[in-house]
């Protein structure tokens, strides 16, 4: 499945984000993950449960059904799932079946519920993202702008999108400066958790400067900058806003600007849909709320245009990767190298997808 060699584009032995923390509650709620319906809901005690979401015996949603104590019990018939998947009761016959609804492994990590939906005996919590490299529950950070996206396109042309950002000044072209990102100086580097790819150049004072670091942002000239990509796997990439390294060829770091991290979910819904989540962590102005406000607007407003072209090309694709080969350039050598991160994985899951 393009761009890859493999019948399917999603590795599953990841950790994928589920569904933020806020979303599941004693109410439950299903969303297909890895082309599998699954319900979600909370135990007594708070724990987050994740369960295949048809029940077995007439293949009814369960998250259309109700929690009792720590079991599920199915809208249709009342057949009582356990949290473990355990069938426990069937009110028709009075006695239980033996059976056990398949349920997945969640880990709740402060505002993110990962699930692992692939190998057991590979399932290995130390695998999630490391939250200290994005300021995620550490301290001196804050999290803001949670968001959400469908995306009626495939997983893999996000990747491709994050990873390549010569798309700035072109669908982005309301940010002030983007045009330093057409062709910027890019330096690769393979470290211990990500494949990061560091963009260089100048660019010239804006308002947004203003609007995100405040007053003390103000220069004259141009400002050298360092923006950060992050590949940790299919399923999780960290983007940053440009960082001023020095100002008017100057060495002197601004002490006041800080760092503010774009944090991408990309968790595969089917093969052609994806859930896109979205949020920021930052290391300055902890306590503005008139920050996470502008954060919100501005990061939502650039998903949508993401969204948008994506959906654009999905459209199109298979007919046009039949037609025409792909014309690959020197811009995208960072992504072409993150599809061979990804195919190689694929590869190694074929057999036991046989």
């Amino acid at each position: 499945m393009y761009p890859f060699s493999t019948p399917s584009s999603i590795v599953r032995n990841r950790w994928y984000i589920a569904a933020f923390a806020s979303e599941i509650s004693r109410n439950p709620i299903e969303r297909k993950l890895l082309g599998l319906p699954v319900a979600l809901y909370r135990k007594e005690d708070g724990q987050p449960v994740a369960m295949y979401g048809l029940c077995p015996h007439r293949y009814f949603p369960l998250a259309q059904g109700k929690v009792r104590g720590d079991a599920l019990v199915c809208g249709y018939h009342g057949f009582v799932f356990e949290a473990d998947g355990k069938c426990s009761e069937i009110p028709s016959q009075g006695t239980a079946a033996g059976f056990c609804q398949p349920t997945y492994t969640l880990v709740e990590r402060g505002q993110l519920c990962w699930i692992w939906m692939g190998d057991a005996d590979k399932c290995d919590p130390a695998l999630i993202p490391p939250y200290e490299d994005f300021g995620l529950e550490q301290p001196g950070w804050r999290y803001s702008s949670a968001n959400y996206f469908h995306l009626k396109g495939r997983s893999q042309l996000l990747v491709d999108n994050l990873m390549d950002l010569t798309h700035l000044p072109y669908v982005h072209h309301h940010i002030g400066g983007g045009d330093a990102m057409r062709n910027p100086p890019i330096t690769e580097e393979e470290r211990q958790a990500s494949y990061r790819v560091s963009r260089t150049g100048k660019v010239p004072f804006t308002p947004f400067h203003e609007l995100v670091f405040g007053p003390q942002a103000r220069f004259e000239g141009l400002s050298d900058f360092l923006s950060l990509t992050d590949y940790y796997g299919p399923e999780f990439i960290r983007t940053s806003l440009p960082v001023t390294l020095a100002v008017n060829g100057s060495e002197e770091v601004p002490p006041e600007l800080g760092a503010l991290y774009i944090l991408h979910g990309i968790t595969p819904e089917t093969e052609n849909t994806t859930h896109y989540f979205g949020f920021a962590t930052r290391n300055f102005r902890l306590d503005s709320e008139e920050l996470d406000a502008f954060q919100y607007e501005s990061d939502c407003k650039i998903r949508q245009q993401d969204v948008d072209a994506i959906e654009a090309v999905e459209r199109e694709l298979d007919e046009a990767a039949l037609r025409q080969r792909e014309l690959l350039v020197r811009s995208d050598a960072p992504a072409v190298k993150v599809r061979r991160k990804i195919e190689a994985l694929l590869k190694t899951e074929q057999p036991a997808a046989a």
